[in-house]
């Protein structure tokens, strides 16, 4: 009896051994999970909703984002909804205004596709794809805007904004147009989707005062 008593404590005592080298085991495999994990810098894919990339005080520089995700607009600390929120990215300065981004968009107006660089408090320039719903109307080009005050606010800047410099193809017609500070068309020279050139001088109505074609010019 007394025999079986001590191979019965001996057992007891080797499974306790077993049992706290199997959980040191864990511990060490756990670590060396982690370890491995954080060496990590391929993956061959990547599932996310949002990346922020900051700055070394952790203020945004960039974020890429689905529409659901995507920031507001922040302007001299002042925060402003957008009226459509796109997939795409924004680009920020050192004081976390936005600067530009990229816009991709596919909703009831029609598909829309920009890159833009911003003035203090407008958009300066952009390239833009647009197509409407039924494919009908599309428009692909620059555009640059004028540079409204510093001073004023979003709201005001767009108001204040006029559109200066377009070369764009607007359904097959290739065209450049050049406005003055009101954003009125005043020089147009294009190449209409038929293969005909025309240059137009236009008045502030917009009414031509000078028109050159083939076939000669016109007052």
């Amino acid at each position: 009896m007394y025999a079986e008593l001590e191979s019965l404590d001996r057992l007891q005592r080797e499974v306790r051994r077993l049992k706290a080298c199997v959980m040191s085991l864990g511990a060490l495999l756990g670590v060396a999970v982690l370890a491995a994990a954080a060496r990590q810098t391929t993956f061959a894919e990547l599932n996310v909703e949002r990346i922020n990339i900051v700055d070394g005080a952790g203020k945004p520089r960039l974020v890429i984002a689905n529409a659901e995700r995507f920031p507001s607009i922040v302007l001299n600390g002042k925060t402003y909804q957008r009226a459509i929120n796109p997939a795409g990215m924004v680009f920020f300065d050192t004081g976390g205004s936005e600067v530009g981004g990229l816009a991709v968009t596919d909703l009831k107006p029609g598909r829309v596709l920009a890159l833009a660089f911003d003035n203090p408090n407008m958009d300066a320039i952009g390239l833009q794809n647009r197509i409407s719903p039924d494919g009908k109307d599309a428009t692909a080009g620059l555009v640059i805007n004028s540079r409204p005050d510093d001073n004023l606010t979003a709201t005001a800047a767009i108001k204040a904004a006029r559109q200066r410099v377009a070369v764009e193809n607007h359904n097959e017609t290739a065209q450049v147009v050049l406005s003055d500070p009101q954003g009125r068309p005043r020089l147009q020279l294009r190449v209409e989707s038929s293969g005909e050139p025309i240059l137009e001088m236009l008045d502030e109505q917009g009414k031509p005062t000078y028109r050159i074609t083939q076939r000669g010019t016109a007052p």
